[in-house]
Protein backbone atom coordinates (compact mmCIF):
# COMPACT_ATOMS: atom_id res chain seq x y z
CA UNK A 1 0.00 0.00 0.00
CA UNK A 2 1.40 3.82 -1.20
CA UNK A 3 0.66 5.71 1.57
CA UNK A 4 1.73 9.24 3.39
CA UNK A 5 2.29 9.87 6.42
CA UNK A 6 2.29 13.10 8.41
CA UNK A 7 2.33 14.27 11.95
CA UNK A 8 0.17 17.25 13.42
CA UNK A 9 2.49 20.04 14.31
CA UNK A 10 -0.18 21.13 16.67
CA UNK A 11 -1.54 18.10 18.29
CA UNK A 12 1.52 16.01 17.42
CA UNK A 13 -0.87 13.08 16.37
CA UNK A 14 0.62 10.70 13.04
CA UNK A 15 -2.28 10.14 10.48
CA UNK A 16 -1.92 8.48 7.71
CA UNK A 17 -3.10 8.70 4.38
CA UNK A 18 -3.72 6.11 1.90
CA UNK A 19 -2.74 7.73 -1.91
CA UNK A 20 -1.76 6.58 -5.43
CA UNK A 21 0.32 10.28 -6.35
CA UNK A 22 1.23 13.13 -4.70
CA UNK A 23 1.73 16.82 -6.18
CA UNK A 24 4.61 18.63 -4.20
CA UNK A 25 4.26 22.63 -4.06
CA UNK A 26 6.63 24.66 -2.12
CA UNK A 27 5.36 27.92 -0.76
CA UNK A 28 2.35 30.17 -1.53
CA UNK A 29 4.00 33.53 -0.73
CA UNK A 30 5.82 34.95 -3.21
CA UNK A 31 9.25 36.62 -1.17
CA UNK A 32 8.34 40.01 -2.38
CA UNK A 33 8.05 42.09 0.62
CA UNK A 34 11.74 44.14 0.00
CA UNK A 35 9.73 45.08 -3.80
CA UNK A 36 6.84 47.31 -1.40
CA UNK A 37 5.98 50.76 -2.27
CA UNK A 38 8.15 50.19 -5.18
CA UNK A 39 6.23 48.14 -8.08
CA UNK A 40 2.47 47.70 -7.88
CA UNK A 41 1.97 43.84 -6.22
CA UNK A 42 -1.40 42.05 -5.81
CA UNK A 43 -2.92 41.71 -2.43
CA UNK A 44 -1.27 38.19 -2.09
CA UNK A 45 2.32 40.01 -2.78
CA UNK A 46 2.73 39.11 -6.39
CA UNK A 47 4.37 41.23 -8.80
CA UNK A 48 1.69 42.47 -11.52
CA UNK A 49 3.02 42.26 -14.80
CA UNK A 50 0.93 42.72 -17.99
CA UNK A 51 1.66 40.59 -21.34
CA UNK A 52 5.31 41.66 -21.54
CA UNK A 53 6.48 40.97 -18.05
CA UNK A 54 6.58 44.58 -17.42
CA UNK A 55 5.92 46.05 -14.15
CA UNK A 56 4.03 49.39 -13.18
CA UNK A 57 7.60 50.83 -13.46
CA UNK A 58 8.76 51.75 -16.80
CA UNK A 59 11.44 49.44 -18.25
CA UNK A 60 11.16 47.59 -14.92
CA UNK A 61 10.21 43.62 -16.16
CA UNK A 62 9.64 40.58 -14.12
CA UNK A 63 8.99 37.09 -14.66
CA UNK A 64 8.59 33.59 -12.67
CA UNK A 65 6.07 32.16 -9.68
CA UNK A 66 6.90 35.99 -8.25
CA UNK A 67 4.39 37.77 -10.60
CA UNK A 68 0.58 37.54 -11.60
CA UNK A 69 0.57 34.69 -14.18
CA UNK A 70 -1.51 31.78 -13.43
CA UNK A 71 -0.23 27.90 -12.79
CA UNK A 72 3.06 28.25 -11.18
CA UNK A 73 5.07 26.07 -12.70
CA UNK A 74 9.02 25.78 -13.61
CA UNK A 75 8.09 25.68 -17.62
CA UNK A 76 5.69 28.46 -17.28
CA UNK A 77 7.89 30.39 -15.46
CA UNK A 78 11.37 29.78 -17.75
CA UNK A 79 9.31 30.99 -21.30
CA UNK A 80 7.85 33.93 -19.45
CA UNK A 81 11.21 34.62 -18.40
CA UNK A 82 12.18 34.82 -22.03
CA UNK A 83 9.69 36.67 -22.68
CA UNK A 84 10.20 39.35 -20.20
CA UNK A 85 13.97 39.70 -20.95
CA UNK A 86 12.83 39.80 -25.38
CA UNK A 87 10.13 42.97 -24.02
CA UNK A 88 12.87 44.13 -21.97
CA UNK A 89 15.72 44.14 -25.02
CA UNK A 90 12.64 45.84 -27.36
CA UNK A 91 12.49 48.27 -24.60
CA UNK A 92 16.15 49.22 -24.35
CA UNK A 93 16.53 49.22 -28.26
CA UNK A 94 13.48 51.22 -28.66
CA UNK A 95 15.04 54.42 -26.40
CA UNK A 96 18.70 53.95 -27.61
CA UNK A 97 17.96 56.35 -30.88
CA UNK A 98 16.45 58.86 -28.20
CA UNK A 99 19.74 59.24 -26.27
CA UNK A 100 21.94 59.28 -29.21
CA UNK A 101 19.94 62.16 -30.63
CA UNK A 102 20.26 63.81 -27.00
CA UNK A 103 24.30 63.12 -26.63
CA UNK A 104 24.31 64.67 -30.88
CA UNK A 105 22.71 67.79 -29.43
Amino acid sequence: MVALSYRDRQSEETHRVALEGIFVQIGLVPNTEWLKGGVDLSPRGEIEIDGRGQTSIPGVFAAGDATTVPFKQIIIAAGDGSKAALSAFDYLIRLAPVEVQQAAE
